[in-house]
Order: structure tokens, then sequence, then C-alpha cells
């Protein structure tokens, strides 16, 4: 079966099961009761999984100032994923205008202007600012996690233009930046495992855009920076999906939002990430429909038993 029949009939036994509700827009999804209790566990789990000791946990909301937003470089290298707000700040006349337009089946959205704010790609673009022009006399690790955009609308279940993600961030020398992500290498597929997910760690890029993605995408690959957590949802014949990843930013943000170390020079960064609703899907994909008979072990981990 080609690889989009696979991803339709997942999406549909998702719904089917009453797991899922379609929403008029491709990448757009709801998710019932059973679904959230099951993400809810594997949000729990990331939260209890290594690094914990000294780790800030904290929220925010799930957009950016567009000057912060700028530093972290997404609009240069990923274009083709962004989002922005728009607001309405005119007066009673321009409201009407706005409202005549939106009645005559016009484009009314041309009377709002930008709110300068950028919708979350990643939460761990949240952390960096805390530390902007600042040095820094220790690591720095936060637990965080947000509801993110990136416009990729598909049918397929796992990718979503929507969607949560946990992740486990350090900021620090490259030393304890490597030791992060190498940690994070280890226990991201422990985690998984243990919820009887087949998982392959493998070599991977970020989606750059344009006509330099190649060589980005090469060197991020040629470097070592970010490997994935794949699982083969759709069968052994297709690409896995990547459930988590864990990556070396190098200086990049150190760079970019100008923290250095106590020897004065950028400081270096790694993050832990899981797609909540991706590793809930897997889940699902891999132990069918009905939750009560999944595996025990399983849906003792995710605390989904009764007491």
């Amino acid at each position: 079966m080609p690889r989009h029949d696979r991803e339709l009939a997942l999406r549909q036994d998702l719904i089917d099961a009453g797991h899922m509700v379609e929403l008029p827009l491709r990448g757009l999804s709801a998710f019932t009761g059973t679904f959230e209790d099951v993400l809810a566990g594997v949000e729990r789990l990331v939260h209890e999984m290594e690094p914990t000791e000294g780790v800030i946990r904290m929220s925010f909301p799930p957009l950016l100032t567009q000057p912060v937003f700028e530093r972290t470089g997404y609009l240069d290298s990923f274009p083709q994923l962004i989002g922005s707000v728009d607001v309405f700040t005119g007066d009673s006349r321009e409201h009407k205008a706005m409202v005549a337009a939106k009645n005559a089946g016009e484009d009314w959205t041309t009377h709002l202007t930008p709110a300068r704010l950028d919708l979350l790609s990643a939460p761990c673009h949240q952390t960096y600012p805390l530390h902007a022009g600042t040095r820094i006399d220790r690591a720095h690790v936060y637990e965080t996690g947000n509801r993110c955009f990136r416009h990729e609308p598909s049918d397929d279940p796992m990718r979503l233009v929507s969607f949560r993600m946990r992740e486990k961030v350090c900021i620090g020398t490259p030393e304890q930046a490597r030791e992060h992500r190498e940690l994070g290498r280890r226990v991201g597929p422990e985690l998984l495992t243990s919820l009887g997910l087949e998982i392959e760690e493998v070599p991977a890029n970020d989606p750059f855009f344009g006509r330099a993605a190649k060589i980005f995408a090469a060197g991020q690959r040629d470097a070592g920076l970010k490997v994935e957590f794949e699982c083969k949802v759709y069968g052994a014949d297709n690409p896995g999906v990547a459930l988590g990843s864990s990556n070396y930013h190098n200086d990049h943000f150190g760079l970019d939002f100008d923290i250095t170390t106590p020897d004065g020079e950028p400081a270096h960064s790694s993050c832990i990430g899981f797609g909540l609703e991706r590793v809930t899907v897997a889940l699902f994909a891999t132990h069918g429909m009905d939750v009560p008979s999944w595996p025990a072990e399983v849906r003792g981990r995710l605390g989904l038993d009764p007491r």
C-alpha cells in the first residue's frame, strides 16, 4: 500500500475509534478523552525522564515577540513554516468597512495590521531570551512544553499544523551542551521503547528552505548535530516517522542572543524534544485503537490502569 494510503487509513482508524475529530483545514485535528489520557501519560514520562536534577520547569505563551523571533533565525532558515498574528486596531468606520468586505465575500484581512507577534515553532525558542546579553556562570537546564505551529498542511495524522511538544533544553559550555545531547540519545529511545515502540536512531536535518537547503542539510547531518528517534509507523517499506530528537545547536543561539560563558565565549545549547501527538498516534498505530487491550506494562507506564 502506498505511503499516502497508509496515512489516510491510520487517520480514518483514529476517527472511527473516536480518538480524532476532523476539522475543516488539513493539518488541524481535535482529539478526545482517551487520546488525551494517553498523551498526558507520555508528557508525564518526558517530565520524569533524565535530566531531572536542577531542571527549571517553565510555562510560556505560544507566541514570540517579533524581535525575539527574528533573533532565533527561524525566518531566515524555515520561512515556509512560519505564521504571524494580525490584529484589528481601527476605528468604527474602519470596522464597518471590514465587515462590509466580509459580507461581500472579499478579503477582509486587508483591514488588519501585524501585531509583531509570531507563532511559536519550537518550545526551546522561549528559553534563550531569558539569558540574552548575559554571561552565565553555570549550565541552565529548562523543561518546557507548548502548542507549536508549523505551516505544513497534510493528511498525515503524524504531521499537524498545530501540535504539542515537550523539551528539555541546556544552555552552557560546549561540553555541557554536548553532554545533554548525548544523554538525550540514551534516555529518549529508552522512554519510547519502554512503551512497546520499535525505535531506530537516525541522523537527520531540519527542513531548510531555498537554494542552500541541501548544503545546510548536508552540513547538519555530516556534523551529527541532529538525531531523530524514528518509528516505522507506516511499515518497514516506508521511511520512519520521527517521534523525538536530540539536537546540538553549537553556538547558534549563544551568538544570536549574545549569551556567553565564564571564558567569554558564546554559550552552546542542545535540546531533547518529543512530539506528543506523534508519540500518541504511534502508540495507537502499534497497539491498536482499543486502549484496554494494550499490553499491561504499557498501560501501567502511562498511568491508564484504574487504581
